[in-house]
């Protein structure tokens, strides 16, 4: 029994500590019927703040999709949580902007929540992201080539998104709903490693795990700190681009990392990593000479400008 209390008690007091250092009292939460949305939406209740639920139903397994709805309309209702329901057409939408269908569904789930949080007056969405979800995010990103931004993971708070769950692994979730005694249901699309993410999380980390025990909790802590690195690069970076508009040239000679610096300044305003790579290779040929144009940006004056449509950029 102690244990029992344990881990709720940690769970619940750890989701209201947070809601409460954010000021937050109204929040949107993503509920999909599975271990981790029901969690959450069962911790943010118990801190007694206002919860709208939105369940999106994209209609894609079936008889199974009907079942998650059905499952988040008898949780909503047993604990009077306000639901909302969305239907979408995936297919129609996913060719209309050429992109994948779990890139699509993302896109209409955060879409509907974004809009609901502005009709509401809601301060944050709340999404039931957990610390095995942020390990996966750290080997998605380290294959992509990240930096130290995106291997530092998701964070539990963006001002927009609330992670209410993001330090708790998957296992202290199910073992938070067997004491509360609520079921979830299984999405089993997730059983399959087609995805990415689902590779990742049925059978490489499981394998890393087979020669470091405990490797995810490990991992976690690697995030931690990585974090803390980013934000003492975000405050190194506010110190040394202080114009919001331009770049000295003086700034770029004097940086210990030049292409740091040139990423870090056109990134903050919506360039790709291809254009800071372009201006990086053009300054070390050209650097010396009084005029450096691009095919989006140009140097003059001692200063680096852009002349990117639609970049809050000096031209």
């Amino acid at each position: 029994m102690k244990r029992k209390i344990e881990i709720t008690s940690v769970l619940e007091d750890y989701v209201a500590r947070s809601l409460r250092r954010a000021g937050i009292k109204k929040v949107i939460a993503g509920v999909s019927g599975g271990a981790d949305s029901t969690a959450l939406l069962l911790a943010l209740q118990s801190s007694g703040v206002e919860v709208i639920a939105i369940h999106c139903n994209f209609h894609l397994r079936g008889d199974e999709s009907m079942r998650d709805q059905h499952a988040v309309e008898s949780l909503c209702h047993r604990n009077g949580v306000l639901l909302k329901k969305v239907d979408f057409d995936v297919e129609a939408f996913r060719e209309n902007k050429n992109i994948s269908i779990e890139m699509a569904c993302r896109d209409l789930r955060y879409d509907v929540f974004r809009k609901e949080l502005h009709d509401s007056g809601a301060d944050r969405i709340a999404v039931a992201h957990n610390a095995d979800d942020n390990v996966e995010t750290l080997f998605l990103n380290l294959f992509r080539g990240s930096g130290v931004t995106g291997l530092r993971g998701m964070l539990p708070d963006t001002g927009e998104l609330i992670r209410p769950l993001l330090c708790f692994p998957r296992k202290e979730i199910e073992a938070y709903l067997s004491e509360k005694g609520e079921e979830y249901v299984v999405d089993s699309t997730n059983l399959v490693s087609d995805y990415r993410r689902n590779f990742l999380r049925n059978e490489i980390i499981p394998l890393i795990e087979t020669r470091w025990p405990g490797v995810r909790k490990t991992i976690s802590t690697t995030i931690k700190n990585l974090q803390g690195e980013e934000r003492v690069l975000k405050w190194v970076q506010d110190e040394l681009i202080a114009e919001a508009d331009f770049l000295s040239m003086q700034s770029i000679f004097d940086a210990p990392d030049r292409f740091w610096l040139i990423y870090r300044f056109a990134s903050a305003h919506g360039a790709t990593r291809d254009i800071a790579l372009e201006i990086f290779d053009v300054f070390e040929k050209k650097g010396g000479q009084q005029t450096i144009v691009g095919k989006s940006w140009k140097s003059g004056q001692g200063r680096l400008v852009f002349s990117m449509k639609g970049l809050n950029y000096m031209a």
